[in-house]
């Protein structure tokens, strides 16, 4: 049953990148894999990905995160703040806390999958 849902999911996710690129020109293809090398290269850093690791589970204040990462305050928000950029996290204030939840299960969703593939190969 489990293969069968991945069959499914690859397909549906195949069928919605077809859809989305369909009437777009070679010009405005361009500017995808532009936005997309961007978007791999935020996620390129292993600290950011830890800070998904930490938030993927639920929304978490800075200083949990910072906890969780086992990193210093200041690299903890300086990758929180690219990762908000670039739109991956959200961001909310809540008097002087400051929490930070996934912004699309669609990313968390990939780096589990990669991380899944690369945890396989390590046996």
């Amino acid at each position: 049953m489990r293969i069968y849902a991945y069959i499914i999911k690859a397909m549906n996710i195949k069928a919605k990148v077809k859809k989305a690129t369909k009437d777009l020109s070679p010009k405005e293809m361009e500017k995808v894999f532009t936005r997309v090398a961007q978007y791999f290269t935020v996620l390129s850093e292993p600290s950011r990905l830890r800070i998904m690791y930490a938030v993927c589970s639920g929304e978490k204040s800075v200083s949990e995160v910072v906890e969780l990462c086992g990193s210093s305050q200041a690299n903890v928000s300086r990758h929180l703040a690219e990762l908000h950029k670039a739109g991956i996290l959200l961001r909310r204030k809540e008097g002087i806390t400051v929490f930070y939840s996934i912004a699309d299960n669609a990313t968390v969703e990939m780096c589990q999958t990669v991380c899944a593939k690369i945890a396989e190969s390590l046996h």
